[in-house]
């Protein structure tokens, strides 16, 4: 899950902005391909919002993971006791057991990126290079 422009496309623009062929420098093919990438830092875009545990800052992550809050969260004993009892969200039961649901998927997250060395969670991050975050999905969920 990648956004902006991709990379081959930015090349190009450039390439063409600088003036196509023409103004190309003299050297092997890659060197036009390489000038796109002046200037261009590879970053970590997410909402501090997304972010379960760990990092909160993208400015300083570098190897953050990910995970299917949704499908978490599905996936709690308090939520799947929810559905089961019919149990009011906005109820006073509802809301003790999504705040349990919540607290269950965090410690869980918190657990996982320990031991695998991961320094944030996120319910979603992007890069803007080629990057991607580790799903942890599996892994959070097999702790409940």
């Amino acid at each position: 899950m990648t956004t902006g422009i991709p990379m081959r496309m930015f090349c190009a623009v450039i390439f063409l902005f600088v003036g196509g062929a023409d103004a190309a420098v003299p050297g092997p093919p890659s060197t036009v391909v390489e000038c796109g990438l002046v200037g261009i830092e590879d970053k970590w875009i997410a909402d501090k919002n997304d972010n379960i545990c760990g990092i909160s800052d993208v400015k300083k992550i570098s190897q953050p993971g990910s995970v299917d809050y949704q499908e978490l969260w599905d996936a709690t004993p308090e939520i799947k006791k929810m559905i089961k009892d019919g149990i009011d969200p906005d109820s006073a039961e509802g809301k003790a057991l999504r705040n349990q649901a919540k607290t269950r998927i965090i410690k869980a997250c918190q657990k996982i990126q320990a031991s695998e060395g991961f320094d944030s969670v996120w319910k979603k991050i992007s890069h803007t290079g080629s990057k991607k975050a580790k799903d942890i999905t599996k892994a959070v969920k097999r702790l409940f």
